[in-house]
């Protein structure tokens, strides 16, 4: 695991968007980490619980790749 690369425990559903949202702390400036979440998933939340070691390996990588979208998300595939 990244040294460099926190994970805050502050998930939260964007319900108007359906995603989830996460932040990482990557030396010292806070990256939001977003899953789009399908229609089919009704309890988006406990779902990341479910997977949070998954979804922040995930969200690791792609941040380590600096492959960060135009408004500076990391943009996560939902699992």
């Amino acid at each position: 695991m990244n040294q460099a690369i926190l994970f805050n425990d502050d998930i939260h559903f964007d319900a108007s968007r359906r995603r989830l949202v996460f932040t990482a702390m990557v030396s010292g400036m806070i990256v939001p980490c977003v899953v789009l979440v399908p229609e089919t998933e009704h309890e988006p939340v406990t779902h990341f619980r479910s997977h949070q070691f998954d979804y922040e390996m995930q969200a690791e990588q792609l941040i380590e790749d600096e492959d960060y979208s135009a408004s500076g998300e990391i943009e996560l595939t939902f699992l």
